[in-house]
């Protein structure tokens, strides 16, 4: 490798990138210039004024490599695209793409989608639309566009459901059928309670014909467009004519909405008819963050604000330490190759070098000339400081979550160290509790501390299956974290072979352990199934099918010296698995002390026994004079993998005392899974921890114990509001 002083005498004096490395051989900066020479070198002279992060930078150097272009532009798209894929530690740089989301609106299809996304497909920047699907966006807070989008739906009911919906009908129709649609991907049942509340005028049931729902979807597209005036202009014409054709009601509707909108509208400060569409961009630096603010000028009002961060490496606390130039180029390259509109104008803070390449590169993307502009004084300048203020808003924001990250570190040290787990850190926490009503709806919860604070996109419920009607806390507890904890067990090498001839001997043996005497005495071969371990038979089931596409399951058997490992629910998998019809139903007759067994994997007790089905489970209760209760199971498709239950807990934390713990060391045992737990008794809030016989008792105000109330009192309202549901849903359907 030669060293720096050779490289810099062979450096063009033309444009191009350069690429900076470290003695790894890691690309750590890349940058552009319009003659690689010149700029190059600035970055090696002693005595020139650089600042903290550049320094730091420059000593961290030992490679250079260097791409030449034609021109400054190819530079900067070169540039951009080597930014965006290697993402080198000392540019400035957004946040990561999955941060963002976008409106987008397929008006291709006959009854447009309107849905939240987080990549886009390539369009044209001046019309924000490519074959026929539009986009609103780059946004940060995703929270924000679904309660925009709650709001839009109150006054243009539209659908946000996934289904495939063709229109059938003619395009001249005014009047839907329901034979009119036809739905192709039916993810849910239809019609939902969008429609039953007049948030959705139903196209999934021919309540409404394509050109009719365009013309609502059009209407939120205005909305989001900013095109206010348009659309007040629309639904007062509309009013209007409904009042002249006597439609009162229909009238009112539309009045409502048009005052909804007016108010929403009226809160602009900033009205100019002839303001060209105008982006005002400014920023505020605060340790290692830049964060930028934008406010958006559409159809001459102030449509919107969007506020963006963006990551420098020691970067300096003030900010006339700070390269104003490298930041803004940084922010305008990384933000409009993501945005879905390119305004006309966009208002800066400072004169950058590179103006006329970023506008030219603006303009390609536009179709259309856009103009950078830097505003010293008048009502510009005063939009550019209002830009400021909600800047330096949003950096104060962010420097709250800042704190409470700090806190939540302080928290998880401090347990660790309280329970003598210093050595793993407890990156991930999970939370147990069982909630139920006088034993009815009994539900469990798990909830998910990172970093110890709440995920609660990794939250999950689960509604019991073996403890119906009768309230036990243990046995409900058992039941969550088999269902849980079973995601995380290697599963070990089991196959599912038609048993034979060769086997009937086998068959005939265990027909007999379980006293089936019937069997025993004509086995039926062809019909049964052995679980095999490698060459080493583990249990037998026997599936016939008396109907078509309707099972009946029967003759299932583990036994005993490999009971108490849920073999059985292996099996049953196993079984179930090699059945391809998809719409199959399987049944089973049971004892009543077998039900919860098999609920647990998912069988459900059904009141009536299907007329094809009653004559065989007559049958079995005429074997032994037991009785048999029929369940029934339908052949569910196979799910995609839930990202919250395949990640693995560093502690599980249980709601109560020794007896619940010990229900969970037993599962644990069971599942032979070696995760540390502990559970929180509410009275004394005293810490139960496995092989201790005393409970820890820490101080009020502890950061340890506040962290596990916290875990203890958001499992328990996570349950409590899961079982209220279930509860207000039984009441509605008595």
């Amino acid at each position: 490798m030669k060293p720096i002083t050779d490289l810099l005498r062979q450096l063009p004096a033309s444009p191009g990138i350069y690429k900076m490395k470290d003695q790894e051989g890691k690309i750590i900066y890349v940058g552009k210039a319009k003659d690689l020479s010149k700029r190059v070198k600035t970055y090696f002279q002693k005595d020139y004024a650089h600042s903290t992060r550049t320094k730091k930078l420059v000593a961290t150097v030992t490679d250079l490599e260097w791409i030449q272009t034609d021109t400054e532009l190819e530079a900067l798209i070169l540039e951009t695209n080597l930014i965006k894929e290697l993402r080198p530690k000392y540019n400035i740089l957004m946040k990561d793409d999955k941060s963002y989301v976008y409106i987008k609106i397929n008006m291709g299809e006959d009854f447009p989608r309107i849905s939240v996304v987080r990549q886009r497909d390539l369009l044209n920047r001046t019309v924000r639309s490519t074959k026929n699907v539009r986009y609103f966006g780059p946004k940060l807070a995703s929270s924000k566009v679904y309660e925009t989008l709650r709001i839009l739906k109150k006054l243009f009911p539209f659908r946000h459901c996934q289904l495939e919906i063709k229109w059938k009908g003619s395009d001249a129709q005014k009047e839907p059928k329901p034979e009119d649609v036809e739905v192709t991907n039916r993810a849910i049942d239809f019609p939902c309670l969008d429609y039953f509340i007049k948030r959705c005028p139903g196209p999934c049931i021919g309540a409404i014909v394509p050109n009719e729902y365009k013309k609502i979807v059009q209407q939120v597209a205005d909305f989001l467009d900013g095109k206010n005036n348009e659309l007040e202009m629309s639904l007062k014409n509309q009013m209007m004519e409904a009042a002249g054709q006597k439609l009162f009601e229909k009238a009112a509707k539309i009045r409502d909405k048009l005052l909804a909108i007016e108010t929403i509208t009226e809160r602009q400060k900033v009205e100019d008819p002839e303001r060209e569409d105008t982006d005002i961009i400014n920023f505020t630096t605060e340790l290692g963050r830049i964060y930028f603010n934008i406010l958006m000028i559409r159809g001459g009002k102030l449509l919107t604000q969007e506020n963006f961060m963006m990551d420098a490496l020691e970067i300096e606390q003030n900010a006339h330490m700070v390269d104003l130039g490298e930041v803004l180029e940084s922010f305008i390259t990384q933000y409009y190759e993501k945005a879905a509109y390119m305004p006309k104008e966009i208002f800066i803070p400072e004169h950058i070098e590179e103006k006329e390449t970023l506008e030219q590169w603006l303009t390609n993307m536009r179709g259309d000339k856009v103009f950078i502009k830097n505003p010293e004084r008048g009502e510009k300048n005063k939009l550019l400081e209002l830009s400021l203020k909600n800047a330096v808003s949003f950096a104060k924001q962010y420097r709250i979550k800042w704190l409470a990250d700090e806190r939540g570190e302080t928290a998880l040290a401090r347990l660790g160290e309280t329970l003598g787990m210093k050595e793993k850190p407890l990156k991930r926490i999970e939370g147990y509790d069982i909630s139920h009503l006088g034993g009815n709806e009994t539900v469990g919860s798990m909830v998910v501390f990172e970093n110890g604070w709440a995920k609660s996109n990794d939250y999950r419920h689960f509604k019991m299956r073996t403890v119906a009607g009768k309230p036990d806390d243990y046995r409900s507890m058992e039941e969550v974290l088999m269902r849980r904890l079973k995601y995380l067990v290697k599963p070990k090498k089991f196959t599912l072979r038609k048993a034979g001839k060769k086997y009937l001997p086998t068959i005939q043996k265990w027909c007999k352990e379980a006293n089936w005497k019937e069997l025993v005495e004509q086995p039926d071969g062809k019909n049964f199934s052995i679980l095999f371990q490698e060459k080493i038979p583990m249990g037998m089931v026997r599936l016939v099918e008396f109907q078509k596409g309707l099972f009946e399951i029967s003759a299932l058997f583990i036994p005993k010296e490999f009971r108490g490992n849920k073999l059985s629910f292996i099996l049953l998998n196993l079984l179930i698995a090699h059945v391809k019809n998809p719409k199959a139903r399987f049944y089973v007759s049971v004892e009543p002390k077998l039900t919860d067994h098999y609920a647990e994997f998912g069988f459900t007790p059904i009141r009536e026994v299907p007329a094809s089905f009653k004559k065989r489970h007559e049958e079995w209760g005429k074997i032994d004079n037991k009785k048999y209760e029929v369940l029934a199971y339908y052949k569910i498709k196979k799910k995609k993998a839930d990202p919250s239950f395949s990640a693995k807990p560093d502690l599980l934390v249980i709601d109560g005392g020794k007896g619940q713990l010990g229900i969970v060391i037993m599962v644990l045992k069971r599942l032979q899974l070696d995760i540390p737990v502990i559970s929180l008794a509410k009275r004394l809030e005293e810490i139960y921890i496995p092989g201790e016989k005393a409970p820890l008792l820490l101080e009020e105000g502890d950061e340890a114990l506040k962290l596990l109330q916290r875990i203890r009192d958001e499992s328990h309202r996570f349950a409590i509001t899961f079982q209220r549901s279930l509860h207000r849903k039984a009441l509605l359907e008595s």
